[in-house]
């Protein structure tokens, strides 16, 4: 599975309780040569230590460990989950009794750190930082013959084939029987009236899968004049509309040559939502509802105050955790560990112990938790306020 498959309820799912250790393994994948040499030895290494914590952590129940040391710990196991034929930056493999092995791959900007962590849970922290980086959005390209909807990120574009996409027209008479104006010849009577009811349905699907992202993805349309003005004339999200693109190849554009088209038109929007968010900025420092620097951001976004993050995108810290989760003591961030023995990674040594190095990942998640919005943005944006910031509720 992929990160543009996460919705509120499968990460609510993965977070449910569950026998301890739920096993959470993460890490950096070659998304141009999967599951390579580099990437098995890498897996393998993260097994071995996890099985070695089997055998050391005295609250793993004998049942328990054997289980998992016998028959669901094996990266053979893990290989056949993955899917090969979609690669990316990272992976997380989600291991507990009685279900089987989950593998979502996800798309990363930023190094990820190989990890092993066992808790009562799965932890869903690098899922939910992930697909915040990857600038998630929505594309709906608008064809009298079929109307598709594509979920897309910073790499990547996917087809949606549910929610009753594509959406093909239904034919109510004969003269319909292509859609669209007939070759050669003016639209027929009734013609547009008979559209408008196509685009209110495909408006009522587009509704269900904005719905599945707790609708906060920015959607690009793509159609021709007419058929845009129409669009905007019957739908009910038009608020949502971020930028739109004139139709060229109708339906039958390749995913990578929508991107391509698609990718001007996003980064203009990348750069009037981070503009609009500086400016934010600037009006809750006036009001005193401005948090600058990791420990004040985390103390508020510990308290849910926190109405919009923003973070620098290579923004890397590392920190000890007190005073039930509410304050936040910065260390150095140690230095990442290469192949083939990433086991100090995810052991730290005596002096680190207390340490967590995905302080950002946590930030995220709990931000996303209490419904904060989250933005990434360019290193040295936040240069004074040491990478991150954010606009409070109160």
């Amino acid at each position: 599975m992929h990160t543009s498959e996460l919705t509120p309820e499968i990460r609510a799912a993965l977070s449910e309780p569950r026998p301890y250790p739920a096993i959470t393994l993460v890490m950096p994948t070659d998304p141009d040569f999967p599951f390579s040499d580099k990437d098995r030895i890498m897996l393998r290494d993260l097994v071995t230590e996890a099985k070695r914590r089997l055998a050391e952590d005295p609250d793993v129940a004998r049942e328990t460990r054997l289980e998992l040391r016998n028959h669901v710990l094996d990266t053979s196991v893990i290989e056949q989950v993955a899917d090969p034929f979609h690669p990316d930056d990272a992976m997380v493999v989600y291991v507990a009794t009685d279900e089987p092995v989950q593998v979502w791959q996800m798309t990363s900007v930023t190094p990820v750190r190989p990890r092993v962590e066992f808790a009562d849970e799965f932890l869903t922290r690098y899922l939910v930082a992930a697909e915040q980086r990857s600038r998630p959005f929505l594309a709906l390209v608008l064809d009298q013959e079929m109307c598709r909807l594509y979920h897309g990120s910073v790499k990547r574009l996917d087809e949606v084939e549910h929610h009753g996409f594509p959406c093909e027209p239904e034919i109510p008479s004969p003269e319909d029987a292509l859609p669209g104006p007939i070759p050669h010849a003016p639209p027929y009577e009734g013609h547009w009236e008979r559209l408008e009811q196509y685009l209110r349905r495909v408006d009522k699907r587009l509704g269900d899968a904005i719905e599945e992202h707790d609708g906060d993805l920015p959607l690009f349309v793509i159609g021709g004049d007419k058929t845009l003005s129409a669009f905007r004339d019957v739908t009910t999200h038009g608020d949502m509309i971020a930028g739109t693109l004139p139709l060229t190849g109708m339906d039958k554009d390749r995913p990578a040559d929508l991107m391509n088209r698609l990718e001007p038109v996003l980064a203009e929007f990348r750069e009037k939502q981070i503009a609009e968010a500086l400016d934010a900025l600037g009006e809750a420092r006036g009001l005193g509802k401005y948090a600058g620097g990791p420990q004040e951001v985390w103390t508020a976004v510990a308290d849910k105050r926190v109405a919009l993050l923003i973070v620098e995108e290579g923004l890397d810290l590392a920190g000890r955790i007190t005073e039930y989760g509410r304050v936040l003591e910065l260390v150095e961030v140690p230095e990442p560990v290469t192949l083939p023995e990433p086991r100090p990674d995810v052991e730290p040594p005596p002096h680190a112990l207390g340490v967590a190095t995905d302080i950002v990942d946590q930030l995220v998640d709990r931000a996303v938790d209490a419904d904060s919005q989250v933005l990434f943005v360019p290193d040295g944006t936040l240069a004074e306020a040491g990478g991150v910031a954010a606009v409070l509720r109160y």
